[in-house]
């Protein structure tokens, strides 16, 4: 009689190989004023979208995922070194662009060196990810959901039951992100002596997982 049940959360992981290259830029600068922090933000992607050109790559693949201007406060002190308080000091810009390319070392040493040249005040990070996780993700749930049966099979067995019919199945929309990070260029000095040879990395397979959690109905087994 299935009048009891048993819950089991299972796990599923996956090892893949990247198969993107990712540069991520961010710039965060202060201006005397709102106007030219403004121009600022839209001049980075105007020499964005010029870089990708120059190196005839899409320039839809250049990417703003951040523009963001706040006043910036700086702090007053007395003649005597006291702190008083702070007052307005202008106007700070913090921005994220981002690049995504196939596994080609030369262009991205031709991309950082570019932006480090003509970006000012950009920091680099450089780093592997997945073009599509689609295939990876249902994979996953596949062997989460096989990974509960098994242990709720053992689970019963040693109760001297058998599992019955499913209950009820939980799971949660996951937005799964997955990023190798290995490489930072902290400054423009930095990206612009960057060499192709530098960037002669082989990185390793990105893991990705996630969880299902399944109840079963189980059954006396005499």
């Amino acid at each position: 009689m299935e009048n009891t049940t048993i819950s089991v959360t299972g796990r599923g992981v996956v090892h893949l190989t990247p198969d993107v290259m990712r540069i991520d830029v961010s710039i965060r600068r202060v201006f005397k004023d709102y106007a030219a922090a403004y121009e600022a933000a839209k001049g980075n992607n105007n020499m964005l979208t010029k870089i990708l050109a120059y190196n005839k790559i899409d320039t839809q693949k250049g990417k703003t995922l951040k523009i963001d201007i706040e006043d910036h406060h700086k702090s007053v002190y007395d003649k005597y070194g006291k702190y008083v308080g702070s007052e307005l000091g202008g106007y700070e810009l913090e921005q994220c662009l981002q690049v995504d390319i196939g596994l080609d070392k030369e262009l991205a040493n031709n991309l950082i060196k570019g932006i480090g040249k003509y970006i000012f005040g950009a920091q680099i990070s450089l780093g592997y990810t997945l073009r599509d996780l689609r295939p990876a993700q249902l994979k996953i749930l596949e062997r989460a959901v096989k990974d509960a049966k098994e242990k709720a099979t053992i689970m019963a067995s040693a109760l001297g039951c058998s599992l019955g019919n499913v209950q009820e199945i939980q799971y949660g929309v996951h937005d799964i992100h997955i990023f190798a990070e290995t490489r930072n260029y902290h400054n423009n000095d930095e990206a612009k002596a960057s060499t192709s040879e530098s960037l002669d990395i082989t990185p390793e397979d990105l893991s990705l997982a996630d969880d299902v959690k399944v109840s079963w109905f189980i059954c006396n087994s005499y």
